[in-house]
C-alpha cells in the first residue's frame, strides 16, 4: 500500500486558531461556548476596553460596552462575512466593536451588568489602572486598540516562557533574562548578567540568544493563531513590528 506524503512542515505546524474559539462561541454546545468565550475574554478584553475609553466613554460605560461587545459575538452570525473581508482576527473583532458601539449610540444604550452577557471582572483585572498608564495620545481610538493588541500579544508570549522556566525550577533565571525581551529600557550588560547568573560571559550570550530564538518561535505561533492561513503570518508579524516601533 502506497504511503501518503506527509503535509508540508508549515501546514503541519499551523496551530488551531482563535477563529476556532469564535466559531465555538457561536455554536450549539453551551459548555464549549462558555469555555471559548472565557478564553476570548481573557485574551482580548483590554484592547476593547481601551478603545472604548479613548472613544470618550467613562469607565463604567466602557465596562458595560465591553460586556455588550462579547454578547454580540454570541448573538451575531458574522463569521462568514469576516472570512470574506479579511482573515485577521483583530480586524474582525474591531469591526464587531464598531458595530456594537454604533448600536449603543443608535438605540437604548449598553447592555447593563447582570444581563446574559459574559461577565468580565474589571476590578480584578485593574482595567482603569492599566488604561491610566497608556500614552495620552491624540490619535483615534483604533491606534490605542492596535497598540494594546500588540502589547497583550507580547505579554502572553512572555508569560508562556515564564511558566516554562518556572516549571523547570528556573523562575529566577527568567526574571534576570526578561529585560532582554523588553524594548523600553536598555538591558544590563552581558558581563553584569553573567555575574548574577554565576556563569561565564560567553555562556550568558548563548543563553540570551537561545531565549530570543525561542521567543520569536512562540511569537510566530501566537500570531498564527490570529490569522486564517500560514501565508498571512509574515504580514502580521511585519504589522506587529511596525506598531511596536511607534512611540
Amino acid at each position: 500500500m502506497k504511503k501518503k506524503n506527509p503535509p508540508p512542515p508549515e501546514a503541519s505546524a499551523f496551530p488551531t486558531t482563535h477563529w476556532t474559539l469564535v466559531r465555538t462561541v457561536q455554536g450549539k454546545d453551551a459548555a464549549a461556548a462558555a469555555r471559548a468565550m472565557e478564553e476570548l475574554c481573557k485574551g482580548y478584553w483590554y484592547p476593547i476596553y481601551a478603545y472604548l475609553r479613548r472613544s470618550g466613554h467613562n469607565p463604567e460605560d466602557a465596562e458595560d460596552l465591553t460586556q455588550s461587545f462579547f454578547e454580540k459575538l454570541i448573538t451575531e452570525d458574522a463569521i462568514q462575512t469576516a472570512r470574506e473581508e479579511a482573515g485577521k482576527l483583530r480586524s474582525f473583532l474591531l469591526g464587531i466593536l464598531r458595530h456594537a458601539l454604533s448600536d449603543h449610540l443608535r438605540n437604548t444604550g449598553a447592555q447593563k451588568r447582570g444581563s446574559h452577557s459574559p461577565h468580565v471582572s474589571f476590578d480584578e483585572m485593574n482595567a482603569e489602572q492599566r488604561y491610566a498608564s497608556e500614552p495620552q495620545d491624540i490619535r483615534d481610538p483604533e491606534w490605542i486598540f492596535t497598540r494594546a493588541w500588540a502589547h497583550e500579544l507580547l505579554a502572553g508570549v512572555r508569560e508562556k516562557m515564564r511558566a516554562a522556566f518556572k516549571s523547570a525550577g528556573r523562575g529566577e533565571t527568567f526574571d534576570l533574562l526578561l529585560p532582554y525581551l523588553l524594548w523600553d529600557d536598555e538591558p544590563p550588560s552581558h558581563r553584569e548578567l553573567a555575574e548574577k547568573l554565576g556563569s561565564s560571559e560567553a555562556a550568558t550570550r548563548i543563553l540570551i540568544h537561545r531565549l530570543r530564538t525561542k521567543f520569536r518561535e512562540l511569537l510566530r505561533t501566537e500570531v498564527a493563531r490570529t490569522v486564517l492561513t500560514p501565508e498571512e503570518i509574515p504580514g502580521e508579524l511585519a504589522w506587529l513590528q511596525g506598531v511596536l516601533a511607534e512611540k
